[in-house]
């Protein structure tokens, strides 16, 4: 079966001189350069900049990391902590990439896929 292709189609900017507070909810990708002080769910991607301030948790599919996250990441897919992210807060994920100089404080919790066999560690005799 053929791989669905992710949708890059950005349907929401929010600008560097932006300020939001209160909870954003959405369907498609989103990228902020401004600030946000509530959490953010969508079924899309959301990319911070590095001149974002989040302060609240985000919830979506992919999330790619560049500035200040102060709030829990959950991600159906894929989650990167930029070279100059800075994240107070767990990332829940199936896969999290940290690049070199990004700031992290908090735990990480990775999605096993339930399609891949799981090893197994009993002991069999006989």
């Amino acid at each position: 079966m053929a791989k669905k292709k992710k949708d890059t189609t950005i349907n929401t900017i929010i600008g560097a001189d932006t300020i939001v507070t209160g909870n954003i909810q959405l369907q498609g990708n989103l990228i902020i350069y401004g600030q946000i002080n509530g959490n953010i769910s969508t079924k899309g991607a959301i990319t911070i900049s590095a001149t974002a301030k989040i302060r609240g948790d985000l919830s979506g599919e992919d999330l790619n990391i560049g500035g200040d996250v102060e709030g829990n990441i959950s991600g159906s897919g894929k989650v990167i902590l930029g070279e100059r992210a800075r994240l107070k807060g767990d990332i829940q994920a199936a896969q999290i990439v940290i690049e070199d100089g990004a700031k992290f404080d908090g735990r990480c919790l990775m999605h096993l896929d339930d399609d891949k066999p799981q090893a197994s560690l009993s002991n069999k005799t006989g």
